[in-house]
This record gives structure tokens, sequence and C-alpha cells, in this order.
């Protein structure tokens, strides 16, 4: 079984038309892909039946926050972005998950005995594409 380091990940984003750049800062990132079930249950059936609906996606980002970072610039409430995931690295053969978004969620915050940090929630639309490097 391949395992991977989580400190190997990478996120790129540009908002639509330019050139992906890197996140700078990442913490952490998740993609969280769902499917709706339309109910196929005919009269007369004694259990439940369901077909397959509507597929979509969500993915969130951690990060300290860096005013600095164009990448995270890009990260605005309601802007639609254009994003990479990376999991085990960017070389030949890894897998890289890529997607259009609308960011939904922008949270900045700091406390007194730690890095500021940003969260960023996103929609995915359309679909969810899984490749390699």
């Amino acid at each position: 079984m391949a395992t991977y380091f989580g400190s190997d990940g990478s996120c790129k984003v540009v908002t639509s038309g330019g050139s992906p750049a890197s996140l700078g800062e990442l913490l952490s990132w998740s993609i969280t892909m769902t499917s709706d079930t339309v109910d196929s249950t005919s009269m007369g059936d004694t259990n439940r039946t369901y077909v397959a609906g509507l597929a979509t996606g969500t993915a969130s980002l951690s990060l300290f926050w860096d005013p600095d970072d164009a990448a995270q610039v890009d990260l605005v409430q309601r802007d639609s972005v254009d994003a990479e995931f990376y999991g085990e690295g960017e070389t030949a053969g890894d897998t890289k998950y890529t997607g259009t978004f609308i960011v939904t969620s922008v949270a900045r915050g700091a406390t007194h005995d730690a890095l500021a940090t940003l969260e960023v929630d996103m929609q995915l639309t359309g679909a969810l594409t899984i490749g390699t490097v």
C-alpha cells in the first residue's frame, strides 16, 4: 500500500485565464466529492432503490495568511478560480486534481500567540479531473 507524507502536497490557483501559481504558506487542503441519489422505488416494492444523481464537490484550504502572496490575493469571495491540487508532489506520475471553483468563503484570523491564518472554502463548478503530472 502506498502512503504519502502530507508535506509533499501543494495547491495552485489562478483566476480564470492566467497561469497557475503555487499558494504560499499552505497548511492543508481537502476536496470532498458527493453525489445525489434519486429514489427509483416503484409501487409494490418492499425496499427502496436509488439511481445515481448529479455529482458535486467542495474544496477547503488552510494557510498562514500572507498578504504579499499573489496566489492568496486571488482568493476573493465570489470569484471563479482554476485550481490544481497535488497530494504527493509535483513530479512525473504524481496524482493531480484539477477543476474550476467558486470561492464561497474567505476567513482570516489571528491570535496573540500564533501566526495569522486564512481559511478558504470553494464550490466545484463542473467536473473534477483526476490525472497525473
